[in-house]
């Protein structure tokens, strides 16, 4: 556009106005109490949503651990490994906004914390799938020497 003609001027002056931030008290935002029951609920119906949308990954990784409500309306939730924990904070925007409508509470924080002694070891060689199935049920070797199974 011309920066003489009307249109223009006028264009210019709405992306002035659409500049303006709007400023927020903090005051005024709902701060509502809840209960990590009520958390949890909410937490299991957003990764339901997602779930059915066709974000399968941060699904699976949002349900990989039981959110636990702290102090100051802090969410905790434990993952195995950083990617997992990248991939939430990615998609963490509309998690926690979906978490703030539906608690009507707006200071609602998240904190995510990697211990990677919690992630599964899979058991791949016969030998390792024995020894998970023995540690699930130790009869299991009174059944290997009763029928004198080899691995």
């Amino acid at each position: 556009m011309s920066g003489l003609s009307l249109s223009s001027l006028k264009a210019k002056k709405d992306h002035e106005l659409n500049k303006i931030e709007v400023v927020i008290d903090e005051e005024d935002l709902p701060k509502d109490n809840f209960t990590e029951t009520d958390l949890q609920r909410h937490w299991a119906d957003f990764v339901e949503q997602i779930d059915k949308k066709g974000q399968k990954i941060l699904a699976s990784n949002l349900h990989t651990d039981i959110p636990k409500l702290g102090k100051d309306f802090t969410i905790h939730i434990e993952l195995p490994n950083s990617t997992m924990k990248k991939e939430i904070e990615r998609e963490s925007f509309e998690l926690m906004g979906y978490l703030r409508r539906k608690l009507n509470n707006h200071f609602i924080q998240l904190k995510i914390k990697v211990n990677e002694s919690n992630a599964k070891k899979f058991a791949f060689t016969p030998e390792e799938k024995y020894e998970k199935l023995r540690e699930k049920n130790p009869a299991i070797d009174v059944l290997r020497k009763e029928f004198d199974l080899d691995l």
